[in-house]
């Protein structure tokens, strides 16, 4: 049963500002705005309607500040109950004291994501919509907010829905075919049910989104790599603007991965300038070598930076050859110096359509161009799917995707074996179930607590 508790909170970020909201949501919702808002003339609190006055300490004998209130009465509000809004001077100092004042009139600090819960609880939203408004909140770039809003909107429950309808029609099918009766022994007939195909169809296709919807979420690490002394730091230096790493001719200057973030086109991006590769010369350049190679292997894309000023050597070409990421753009620096080769040297020894960018990081020559094409090669690894508004943006979620999967493709084998109707409805029954759990329809206390406790305090 749900809390019947009032519960408050500061519902806008920590630190100083213009406006600074604290939310009130709970039965005593409206008898406690009518005791510490003293509203100016004309006010008949109306529902979803601002008014101006003061507030009042919870005894009513002084005034704490002035500002706009708003009461939304149930169900029209985010929890579907009465909801109370302060819209006060954004000092720390005023909102914890306002704050304070909700206590002593009946409130109760609310819990992380208890706003949120009682939202998912009285209906108003289903747990992946929930879930979404964390990602919202949390969302480092465009694209994710896109794609978190999508979600919150709608688009995965309705996705899952789709499915949902689709094995209970087969269930249906399923359950008019088992015979109850244990003294007529006879073969069970086959059942047709090419829902359970087309279930298995779309979740497939929402578990591939994975993957590279994380790209729009989670953003793209993308490692700088080269041989010493072509440029790779003073190419991080460049695309961010700032000095990040420490620039000399001496060949080894970097040893540690040295990481900025930026958005750069609606994405999210997590640059790492790293050692030169080449022969070790002592355990510690070894040691940040073997980094490097292991960065590699996990980054969604690699800049590979070349010095166009000096001859291709060895260990350009092995770099080239063991670079193991599906995305890269090669970067040939020191455009501003006369160049000793050209493009068509790396045709043999790179795959086809790879980029290949003459750039200067010393005058900015060609960085736009570089920067452009990067984002561009990223965009394309999202793959279609991924760019819907129905993408799985939760590792949650695809893990539950995956078991209801499982429950099909079992579902399916017992059909395809003709074995007794009973053994595939309950493996369907399984598969509806991990999808109920994706929308809360059916979930745990100890789920939903894990799930709404990484929230803000607010929402």
């Amino acid at each position: 049963m749900r809390d019947p508790d009032t519960i408050a909170a500061i519902a806008t970020p920590g630190g100083a500002s213009g406006v600074g909201i604290i939310r009130v949501s709970g039965p005593q919702a409206e008898s406690i705005a009518r005791r510490i808002f003293r509203p100016g003339a004309g006010c008949k609190w109306e529902s979803h309607r601002l008014y101006h006055g003061n507030f009042l300490t919870a005894c009513g004998q002084s005034v704490l500040d002035e500002g706009l209130a708003v009461l939304m009465r149930k169900p029209r509000s985010f929890t579907g109950e009465d909801v109370f809004e302060i819209h006060a001077h954004g000092n720390p100092v005023i909102l914890q004291k306002l704050l304070t004042e909700l206590v002593k009139a009946g409130c109760r600090l609310a819990a992380p994501g208890e706003f949120s819960r009682r939202a998912f609880e009285s209906g108003r939203i289903d747990l992946s919509q929930a879930e979404a408004l964390a990602s919202m909140i949390s969302a480092r770039s465009a694209a994710a907010y896109s794609a978190s809003l999508a979600q919150h909107q709608g688009s995965l429950r309705q996705a899952i829905d789709s499915i949902r309808r689709l094995l209970i029609d087969a269930l249906a099918q399923l359950e008019v075919s088992i015979d109850f009766d244990v003294d007529i022994v006879s073969d069970p007939a086959p059942v047709a049910t090419p829902q359970v195909d087309e279930a298995a169809r779309l979740m497939t296709g929402l578990i591939a989104t994975y993957g590279t919807a994380r790209l729009l979420t989670d953003g793209a690490n993308v490692i700088i790599a080269g041989r010493p002394n072509v440029g790779k730091s003073s190419l991080l230096n460049a695309l961010t603007g700032s000095p990040k790493a420490i620039v000399t001719d001496i060949p080894g200057t970097t040893r540690d991965l040295i990481t900025h973030e930026m958005e750069l086109d609606g994405l999210f991006l997590r640059l790492t300038d790293t050692a030169g590769i080449r022969p070790p010369r002592d355990i510690i350049e070894k040691e940040g070598i073997a980094l490097v190679r292991r960065e590699l292997e996990t980054a969604d894309a690699a800049v590979v930076v070349l010095d166009g000023s000096r001859p291709l050597t060895d260990d350009d070409i092995r770099i080239l050859s063991e670079i193991p990421c599906p995305c890269v753009v090669i970067a040939v620096n020191k455009s501003d110096l006369p160049p000793v080769w050209q493009e068509e040297h790396l045709q043999d020894r790179l795959p086809a359509n790879t980029p290949v960018i003459r750039i200067s990081a010393k005058t900015g020559a060609g960085l736009d161009r570089l920067k452009n094409t990067l984002t561009g090669r990223l965009t394309e690894s999202i793959s279609p799917d991924a760019k819907a508004d129905a993408a799985v943006l939760n590792l949650r979620h695809k893990g539950l995707l995956e078991d209801a999967l499982t429950a099909l493709a079992a579902a399916r084998h017992h059909l395809d074996c003709n074995v007794s109707p009973e053994l595939a409805a309950f493996d369907l029954r399984e598969a509806v179930g991990c999808l109920d759990a994706i929308t809360g329809r059916r979930i745990g206390d100890d789920v939903l607590h894990r799930i709404f406790s990484g929230f803000c305090i607010g929402k």
